[in-house]
C-alpha cells in the first residue's frame, strides 16, 4: 500500500503539511501528487477530491492498481507524523 498526498501549489495548508513532513524527516513515506498536473486532475477526478490536502492509498497486487481515499484515522496518523507525535498508531 502506498500513501499518498494530493497537494496544490496555491495551497497554504499542503505547504505546511509538506513543510512539517519534512522537518520530521518523513516525507519520504508518501508519493506527493500536484492537483493541477495531468496526473492529479485525473486522480482527483476518480476519487471525486473537492479539496487539498487529500491523503489517498493506492494499493497494486496482480490485477493492477486501486486507489481509495484515506479513512479519517489515516489522515489523522498523517497529521500526527508532521507534528512529530510518536507512536502513531
Amino acid at each position: 500500500m502506498e500513501k499518498t498526498l494530493i497537494v496544490s501549489q496555491d495551497c497554504g495548508s499542503c505547504k505546511v503539511l509538506l513543510e512539517s513532513l519534512k522537518t520530521q524527516g518523513v516525507l519520504d513515506k508518501y508519493r506527493v501528487i500536484d492537483a493541477s498536473t495531468p496526473e492529479g486532475k485525473d486522480v482527483v477526478e476518480k476519487l471525486g477530491i473537492t479539496g487539498v490536502p487529500e491523503c489517498i492509498m493506492i494499493i497494486k497486487d496482480q490485477d493492477g492498481e486501486m486507489a481509495r481515499r484515506c479513512s479519517s484515522e489515516e489522515m489523522t496518523e498523517v497529521i500526527k507524523e508532521a507534528s512529530g507525535v510518536k507512536n502513531v498508531r
